[in-house]
């Protein structure tokens, strides 16, 4: 893989734009190259006459066809002329290697000029192949050498090798200002230095700097550094320019995230040493309260304080409030250790992306010396020398290990760790299993949607079409779990950290092709009873295999044991309790985002009231009993998504103090509840009136969340944007995406219109209400699969404009000030004496040397 590649893959996405521009360093490195070859083209002609020259001195004539202006020597040697004409090479990059000197010939040996041309070619077919042979990297058009005409001294790109009899000096024109090796037919005793291949020299250049100091004299000053490139082409400049202004970008965000994190494992030790003193301090008192023995309780302070949380489980059980810190502690702790990881990573990422565009550089230009120097600059930065990060992810190790992996380091360094991510692209297995599944439910759900329509089963099965309802609510949740997939696949195609965003544990989450295959398993099983249900022709107690069905789903869903992607299935359900309970929770993103979602899945949530009521009525006149669009109750389950987004509206706007957008974003909201309302109304009571209204308020709240979607939700329509109408960033690749997905979501936004007048809107054709109703909740699901993928992306943006990357973990004490802890320390003892009062009496305390410590933080 190329390195841009690899960097473009490894690099943290919330940091794109703190990286090395690694891609504007190969573009002026090409600038380079194209200004040397313009250069090198206004004397191509002159540089294959001295070509032509060297060979034939090499073959022993006189002359190759080509009247040399000053004559040759009667022996065939050179001239003088001959043997000091230069190519371009000299003016450009430095002078060429002088031709070996030439063997004595007694007698001149036959030959044509066709004849050495014929050898020039076959040298040039030899160089070609034994550079695939050795697999140089010829993309950049040059190999390694030195320009500079003193340079005998550089240690990084001037290291050489004596060339054996075997290897000499070949140019042409076909890869004039090239380096290479030749056959042996053009040089017998020729004794040659070539520079090492750039990529070996870089290496071993690398290695001999870390372990060899540099001979004084090698580098140049800044002085002299600054006036060589002043002389040198303004592209070169350039380029250097750009090299200085990365590495200060570089250098300052690196400090600035290593402070950070400096501060955070600062605040974790602080909070470590409060959770053990009140560890501790309840030890004390644990042990005061079974024993009067003062030994016994300071032994068992001294094993709970050396970590032997073994024999502390066993004996001790800390409080519900100190479990719970302790739970926090831990994760702030995984997630400090990501954020230093992390930044490892951009280090080595950075370091070596300098290295990468100097070599290059090298090997187009051949400055070693100036290249040389700005290697050295690299060495020396702050990223290359400081070892600050090292020490601090060494100390949170050793601290996790000790409290929280039993002083075993191995299981410690293995929850710290964060395993190499999936997301891309799937296993083959995987993917026949995926398409297997799908493929093999589609002819089972058209069987039995055929079989269902068939009038005969009007007798057999009298509740069809609740049946069918009550499978097509199903369906939907699968159909929008199938192409959350898609999205997920999308989204790690365009490098979107949702994993970050959806906060889910980076250590173990389910990736693309792991969502698909759970997700085709169960519309495969739920395809099964379905064509079970109306193709077996099962009596009138048919209805049972819905309830097989729904136990099936919800208990591989659901169940609470550590099986069959238990964090994942434990995520959703953490996430389901706390949508539920909107308005008592700090709303997250994930929070507002599934509720989101289940704005869209309304067509459900309606399911489980024609459900409820069938199982009343024990499936018997089901038409006449539970129509229930004719029930004020269906549309209080219409709208109880829209009713939790708008109290999580009011949460957020509560906890942040921000009118806009919270406030308008609830009033989005409001306007979806009263258009449900004034639908069911149109429904149930009918008339002009109310068609009026609901016409009216249907209208504005599409405007309303279309124009919300485009310029909240997807950020669009940005001023001064180089993308029309979009905004100036953009993840996927393809703008024409954004134009057509606008489109249909304003569209589909507008899709009750089609409610006005079905008939009209069905080309004549007469649709079953329940028919349509349908159509438009699958058409829902898929407005909101199109508005996942730049809704994610938007806040994936936001947080790359924040170089928001970890999550900062609420610490579970509140720390206090410095002037107020002999307060809190005063009132906390006073708090315990007061507790243990009676113990006291008993036996004596145990004196308490630690410091006290301060409440929990809510």
């Amino acid at each position: 893989m190329k390195f841009g590649k690899y960097l473009e893959a490894e690099q943290v996405p919330e940091w794109e734009k703190m990286y090395v521009n690694y891609r504007a360093l190969k573009r002026l490195v090409k600038k380079i190259a194209a200004a040397r070859e313009a250069r090198l083209a206004a004397g191509a002609s002159e540089e294959r006459t001295s070509l032509l020259r060297r060979a034939s001195t090499y073959l022993g004539y006189n002359s190759i066809g080509i009247q040399s202006d000053s004559g040759s020597s009667p022996t065939g040697g050179p001239t003088e002329s001959n043997t000091s004409s230069v190519g371009p090479m000299q003016s450009v990059g430095g002078p060429l290697p002088s031709p070996p000197p030439v063997l004595a010939r007694t007698h001149p040996m036959p030959g044509s000029p066709t004849t050495c041309q014929r050898i020039l070619l076959q040298q040039q077919q030899h160089e070609q192949n034994e550079q695939g042979k050795n697999g140089t990297d010829t993309g950049d058009g040059e190999r390694g050498y030195c320009a500079d005409a003193g340079c005998t001294s550089c240690n990084h790109f001037n290291s050489v090798v004596s060339a054996t009899p075997q290897l000499a000096l070949s140019m042409s024109a076909a890869n004039s200002g090239r380096v290479g090796t030749v056959s042996a037919d053009l040089a017998h005793s020729a004794n040659i230095k070539l520079p090492i291949s750039a990529q070996d020299t870089l290496s071993e250049t690398v290695r001999r700097r870390s372990r060899t100091p540099i001979v004084s004299g090698d580098y140049m000053t800044d002085d002299e550094f600054n006036t060589q490139l002043h002389e040198r082409m303004s592209e070169e400049q350039e380029f250097f320019e750009k090299v200085e202004q990365e590495l200060a970008k570089v250098n300052d965000f690196y400090r600035q995230k290593q402070t950070l994190f400096q501060t955070r494992l600062d605040n974790i030790k602080r909070q470590q040493e409060i959770y053990d003193t009140m560890l501790g301090e309840e030890l004390e008192a644990s042990a005061l309260m079974r024993t009067s023995s003062i030994d016994q309780g300071r032994a068992m302070f001294s094993r709970v304080a050396a970590g032997s949380s073994g024999n502390k489980q066993r004996e001790f059980e800390p409080s519900t409030q100190l479990r719970a810190a302790r739970n926090r502690l831990k994760s702030a702790m995984l997630e400090a250790y990501r954020g230093m990881e992390l930044l490892k990573n951009y280090r080595v990422l950075c370091y070596t992306a300098f290295v990468k565009a100097l070599k290059k550089y090298q090997k187009t230009a051949g400055w070693c010396r100036g290249t040389d120097y700005m290697l050295g600059r690299v060495d020396g930065c702050y990223i290359a020398t400081s070892e600050r990060l090292n020490a601090m992810s060494a100390e949170l190790e050793g601290m996790f290990v000790s409290r929280y992996a039993g002083g075993s380091r191995s299981k410690g360094m293995e929850k710290l760790r964060v395993s190499a991510g999936g997301g891309g692209g799937g296993s083959p297995s995987c993917v026949f299993r995926c398409g297997l599944m799908l493929g093999a439910s589609a002819p089972l759900i058209a069987r039995a949607v055929y079989e269902a329509n068939l009038l005969a089963n009007e007798d057999r099965v009298p509740y069809h079409r609740q049946l069918l309802q009550l499978y097509g609510g199903i369906y939907l949740i699968l159909l929008f779990a199938v192409l959350f997939s898609l999205n997920i696949m999308a989204w790690a195609r365009a490098h979107v950290n949702y994993r970050f965003i959806f906060e889910v544990d980076p250590r173990d989450y389910l990736d693309s092709w792991q969502f698909l295959e759970i997700s085709s398993v169960f519309v495969l099983v739920t395809s099964c009873v379905f064509w079970a249900n109306f193709g077996l022709h099962i009596d009138r107690s048919s209805y049972i295999c819905i309830y097989v069905l729904l136990g099936t789903l919800l208990g591989a869903l659901l169940l609470p044991i550590d099986v069959f992607y238990w964090t994942s299935r434990r995520w959703l359900m953490r996430s389901l309790w706390r949508l539920l309970l909107s308005g008592f929770y700090r709303v997250e993103f994930r929070d507002f985002f599934l509720g989101d979602e289940m704005c869209s899945l309304t067509y459900t949530f309606s399911m489980v009231l024609v459900f409820g009521c069938a199982s009343a009525n024990h499936w018997s006149d089901l038409d006449d009993v539970c129509d229930t669009t004719q029930w004020w109750s269906n549309a209080a389950f219409l709208m109880l998504p829209n009713l939790l987004r708008l109290l999580q509206c009011i949460r957020r706007f509560l906890d942040s103090g921000d009118a806009f957008p919270h406030l308008a974003n609830g009033a989005k909201y409001a306007s979806t509840i009263i258009t449900i309302w004034l639908a069911s109304a149109n429904r149930i009571a009918g008339g002009t009136a109310w068609r009026s209204l609901w016409v009216a308020s249907a209208i504005v709240n599409s405007c309303f969340t279309s124009l919300w979607d485009l310029l909240m939700d997807w950020g669009l329509f940005e001023s001064h944007s180089k993308h029309r109408f979009l905004r100036s960033e953009l993840k996927f690749e393809r703008a024409w995406i954004y134009y057509v997905a606008i489109v249909v979501d304003v569209l589909l936004r507008f899709f009750w219109i089609t409610q006005i007048s079905p008939s009209f809107f069905s080309f004549g054709h007469k649709f079953h209400q329940a028919t349509m109703a349908y159509i438009a909740a699958v058409l829902e699901v898929v407005r909101r699969f199109l508005w996942n993928f730049f809704r994610v992306e938007n806040e994936h943006i936001s947080n790359c404009g924040q170089f928001r990357a970890t999550t900062d973990i609420p610490l579970p004490f509140n720390l206090p000030k410095p002037q107020d802890e002999a307060r809190v320390a005063a009132a906390f003892r006073n708090e315990f004496e007061h507790d243990y009062e009676a113990v006291s009496v008993a036996s004596p305390r145990i004196p308490n040397s630690a410091p006290p410590s301060p409440p929990l933080a809510p």
